[in-house]
């Protein structure tokens, strides 16, 4: 993408990134200026445009540095503006944004700091003002010693800047209001419902959201039972912790803590009795990703007690790659004693397994030969 810089008809390059959803990032690239102009006997200056284009928003770019004769001082202005309006129907809905940048910031070459433009209510753009403007000058020139009128202006350097824009997106509001929403239960804000455990622990709910969550919260909730006349759900079966972390997950999407195998495993057995899918799939991909030789075989055991066949076959072919060390282990002698069912599979999947590598070792002996 180019664009045309005010002083003179020259090319400056202009790079738009899209670094995530609501984060642009914007490189320009000027060569060193041709001209200078003057506004008055004392003041010179120079200006730097480029137009570039952001989604469906037309945005323009001044950045520009101006001698004061009086003070021998460059100050440096620089000015970020839209121009048109979106046109929404070019937008994705989950990258919808309405043009308010919640950040604009500028990093101009070697400057290491990045530096905030502010919003100038009712111009609709963005300034910063009095950017150092020693950025631009010459090789070991010093900006107060400039003649402005005997410098060659080849020897400026070249201008580079990087512009950052954010925006709130949809995504962002809609995560704000999952934030407003799991607010309710974490500060116990307006609770209907109380779930009491054993042990005189207790914590509260809404029923109108346990209800959109889970088909077991909604037939608990919507027919006359004795949980709705009360508001009083007893708890029996459930760790306080393990059924506190479940209703967390129900009004946030996510844990407070982070897993361990004991407690995932407990997490799925709480949300199968609930029938809250995603909990389950959340629990399952961490307990793939935890699959090994010490614990592949209670891993296997309880994939298959609560009917996980992902997870019970991602065990099974885990045991047959590594049968020599598995089958020498007590929880192996565990199993064939107490899951009669399952050993007999794990078995012919280790035997497979050898066959199958024993083939290939005569296969390759005999290419050798």
């Amino acid at each position: 993408m180019s664009a045309i810089d005010k002083n003179e008809p020259r090319e400056a390059a202009v790079i738009v990134e899209r670094k995530r959803s609501g984060m642009f990032c914007i490189t320009f690239q000027w060569e060193a200026p041709k001209k200078f102009l003057k506004t008055t006997k004392q003041d010179t200056f120079f200006r730097y445009l480029a137009k570039f284009k952001i989604e469906s928003q037309m945005c323009r770019l001044e950045i520009t540095f101006r001698f004061r004769g009086v003070n021998k001082k460059i100050q440096c202005d620089i000015d970020f503006l839209r121009e048109t309006d979106f046109d929404e129907e070019e937008i994705d809905e989950d990258c919808r944004y309405d043009f308010q940048p919640i950040v604009v910031s500028i990093v101009m070459n070697q400057d290491k700091k990045r530096r905030d433009l502010s919003y100038l209510i009712g111009f609709d753009s963005w300034n910063f003002n009095d950017y150092h403007g020693s950025i631009a000058c010459p090789a070991e020139i010093r900006f107060t010693d400039i003649t402005w009128e005997t410098t060659n202006p080849n020897e400026w350097k070249p201008l580079s800047c990087l512009l950052w824009l954010e925006f709130e997106t949809f995504a962002t509001r809609k995560k704000n209001a999952l934030k407003q929403i799991t607010a309710l239960y974490v500060q116990q804000n307006q609770c209907d419902v109380h779930f009491n455990f054993q042990d005189d622990q207790h914590i509260g709910g809404h029923s109108h959201i346990l209800v959109a969550r889970s088909p077991v919260f909604a037939a608990m909730f919507q027919h006359e039972m004795k949980e709705t006349k009360t508001g009083q759900v007893s708890i029996q079966d459930i760790q306080p912790g393990i059924f506190k972390q479940m209703l967390h997950f129900i009004y946030s999407v996510q844990l407070s803590v982070p897993l361990t195998e004991t407690t995932a495993q407990r997490l799925f057995e709480a949300a199968d009795k609930y029938d809250i899918g995603d909990l389950k799939d959340e629990c399952v991909d961490f307990l793939l990703d935890r699959i090994r030789v010490n614990n592949v075989i209670n891993l296997m055991a309880w994939a298959h007690i609560h009917s996980v066949k992902e997870l019970k076959e991602a065990t099974l072919t885990f045991t047959s790659l590594h049968g020599k060390e598995i089958s020498k282990q007590r929880d192996w002698e565990n199993l064939t004693k107490n899951y009669p069912e399952v050993c007999p599979e794990a078995t012919r999947r280790i035997i497979d397994r050898m066959v199958l590598s024993s083939e290939s070792n005569v296969t390759a002996n005999s290419n050798r030969k």
